[in-house]
């Protein structure tokens, strides 16, 4: 059974060096993670004009079980400060406050006589205050910034957003030998193929996740480094430190920065690569795994180092996301920033639509809708979505839509689950709108707010308190694309849409798609008619059965042609584990038509699903008469001449180019159905 992670998320503030020491100031409270440095270390007093810089932090703790909903301890918001060296300590808020025009990551200035103790910083009474630059280049700057439009402050901050998440950026796992000798269990190799795939083994972790949802915008690239003590090779080192796991991840992260420090003679190890991931021995750190936003350091409980979503979540906070969350703070399973998972090899899935939308990633991909507005398109837009894993840098696309207002905005996509998002374990092939502050370019948690199968629709009643009602629709499913309108106070009514031809004309389609676990080979499925409760009129579908697969964690897609009727679908693991979730995280859906009938993967060694319902049968078939006469079944021996209007004499035997005697074999009896019944190699 997949376990969910627990995260910490840090703010940080990056400070000058510590001064003076001071003899009987207070200590203060323990913090909410367990093992700050040690007691005995110095308590000193920090400079009072120095520049630091604020932001705010939530902290998650671990939950039991695959559909816990609701009943996590809700997240702890603190404040941290880091000095020039790397080292993180927590402010402790009960000693001062914060000035209330002071957002995430502006500089601030702490008060005169703030002093740090037990790892905490004690603000002695004091405020937080924001820095204000004094030079006349200070002043142009701000002149400049009130000459910007809202939509231009926007831009930039979109941009800076993106130059975030794009280019190269090099990375450092550290693996750590405590002073008791306890040590991280993972090698340095298993590290490398772990975070960057060396070896080949490892098909999905940090380095092809992030490299694969950004398509190539964003490189994850093993950081390196050398002394005459140390070196980091393909992006790995290990660190051994005179602290002991019982006194704690706090105490542990900074002997491990104040190590890396003296062997690579460096004063922060952002010198040496851009992140650090700290992998801690057993029983150092009572969680799972955190992160300080917008920063360089995460740091991991042992073997969650080794997890791609663990990585990809915490890495996710480095970049400077928030949760994603639906009932709770970070439940939104669409995505990296929700829940993370016990998982060597996933989930394979990227982001929602407000987190993707702060990637930058799509930029050119995406439309603005200002709500309200008198734009072309600020109150109805009609447009195919592409899902973002099949994103082309060529083609004309739509990926992402953003719905703007004063306050949180609405953001939407088409969650379609195939490659790099293959595995995504929510809202698959939907329609997604999530909500987020932020204008989606900075921290924010986002909410989810709808998952729309095609046909259904979201309204937001009196949107922006006009009395005017918006209306998300999915409509239909077009040549894999996701054709939606938005409209805002009925202003699309009259929009027509090209209509799209059924699949299966008289007939219903049905869809079976299986994203395999890391042993393919073991499963199987098959779909035959309800002999128990036969309907009028179908026919069996010659038993439409998938095997044959042989990619680990691989979405699989397959659609079918059949009578309207009731069937059976079972769902076999030969070894009898399901397809989720000890060895991978695979799943199973079946569509009727568009209607969802049978999903699941925790199961044992099969699993089976009654669906589809008798058609009416009250009124005589066909309803309207035929143009032509029924034909019989097939050819007769002898046909009858067609008369013409001036019979000849005597009529010749049998027309020219007569059927034969015997007909030809096709049609069948019971026809076979196209496509194979047999899943295709390669996932479509």
């Amino acid at each position: 059974m997949l376990a969910r992670i627990s995260c910490v998320i840090f703010a940080f503030i990056a400070a000058a060096p510590l001064l003076k020491p001071v003899i009987g100031a207070p200590d203060s409270s323990s913090s909410f993670l367990r093992g700050n440095p040690t007691s005995n270390q110095e308590q000193r007093l920090l400079e009072s004009d120095a520049q630091w810089t604020y932001a705010i932090a939530a902290a998650e703790f671990e939950g039991q079980g695959r559909n816990l909903q609701g009943n996590r301890p809700k997240p702890k918001i603190t404040h941290n400060v880091e000095s020039v060296e790397g080292y993180f300590y927590e402010v402790d808020m009960s000693t001062g406050s914060i000035a209330s025009d002071i957002a995430s990551g502006d500089p601030v200035t702490l008060p005169p006589g703030a002093f740090i103790s037990a790892n905490k910083v004690n603000l002695g009474g004091g405020n937080i205050q924001r820095k204000k630059k004094k030079t006349k280049k200070f002043k142009f700057t701000r002149a400049l910034e009130d000459t910007l439009s809202e939509e231009q402050k926007r831009n930039r901050a979109e941009l800076r957003r993106h130059l975030a998440v794009t280019g190269i950026k090099t990375f450092v796992a550290v693996r750590v030998v405590a002073a008791n000798d306890a040590a991280t269990s993972s090698l340095e190799s298993q590290l490398r193929e772990e975070v960057f795939g060396f070896g080949g083994s490892d098909n999905f972790n940090l380095k092809s996740g992030y490299e694969g949802c950004s398509h190539g915008q964003l490189t994850i690239s093993p950081g390196s480094g050398s002394s005459q003590s140390n070196n980091i090779v393909n992006g790995v080192v290990t660190i051994t430190v005179t602290t002991d796991t019982s006194e704690g991840d706090g105490a542990m992260r900074n002997a491990i920065t104040a190590e890396i420090n003296s062997q690579f003679g460096v004063t922060n190890p952002t010198e040496l690569a851009d992140y650090f991931m700290y992998c801690l021995p057993p029983n150092t750190l009572n969680g799972v795994a955190y992160a300080f936003i917008n920063s360089w350091q995460s740091v991991y409980n042992d073997f969650w180092c080794n997890r791609p979503s663990a990585q990809m979540h915490e890495i996710g906070h480095n970049f400077g996301f928030g949760h994603s969350g639906e009932n709770a703070e970070y439940d939104d399973q669409s995505g990296m920033m929700g829940f993370s998972y016990d998982d060597d090899e996933g989930p394979r899935m990227c982001f929602n639509a407000a987190k993707s939308w702060q990637t930058g990633w799509f930029s050119s991909k995406s439309v603005t809708m200002n709500i309200g507005g008198d734009g072309p398109t600020d109150n109805c837009l009609i447009t195919d979505l592409t899902g973002q894993s099949e994103y082309d840098a060529q083609l004309s696309q739509t990926i992402l839509v953003k719905m703007n207002r004063d306050g949180d905005d609405l953001f939407l996509q088409y969650n379609k689950a195939t490659g790099i998002n293959s595995g995504t374990l929510e809202g698959r092939n939907q329609v997604m709108i999530v909500r987020a502050s932020g204008e989606g370019t900075s921290y924010a948690v986002s909410d989810l707010l709808a998952k729309l199968n095609a046909g259904a629709s979201y309204v937001s009643d009196d949107y922006l308190g006009e009395g005017k009602d918006l209306t998300v629709s999915f409509i239909s499913v077009v040549e894999g694309k996701a054709r939606i309108q938005i409209d805002y106070g009925g202003v699309c009514s009259g929009a027509t849409f090209a209509p799209t031809p059924a699949p299966c004309p008289g007939q219903k389609q049905v869809t079976v798609e299986v994203t395999t676990d890391n042993y393919p080979a073991e499963t199987s499925w098959s779909i035959v008619k309800d002999s128990t409760d036969p309907c009028v009129g179908q026919d069996n579908p010659s038993s439409l059965s998938g095997t044959g697969y042989d990619q680990q964690n691989t979405f699989y897609s397959n659609e079918y042609c059949v009578d309207e009727g009731k069937y059976i679908f079972t769902i076999n693991d030969s070894y009898g584990d399901g397809i989720c979730c000890s060895y991978g995280t695979g799943s199973y859906k079946v569509l009727y038509g568009n209607t969802e009938v049978a999903q699941g993967g925790a199961f044992g060694s099969s699993e089976t699903t009654t669906f589809g319902t008798c058609k009416s049968v009250s009124t005589p078939l066909p309803t309207t008469p035929p143009p032509t006469k029924n034909p019989t079944p097939s050819p007769t021996l002898n046909p009858t001449p067609v008369p013409t209007p001036s019979p000849t004499e005597d009529p010749t035997p049998a027309p020219t180019n007569a059927p034969t005697k015997s007909p030809t074999p096709a049609p069948t009896d019971e026809p076979t159905l196209d496509p194979t019944l047999s899943p295709t190699e390669a996932p479509t």
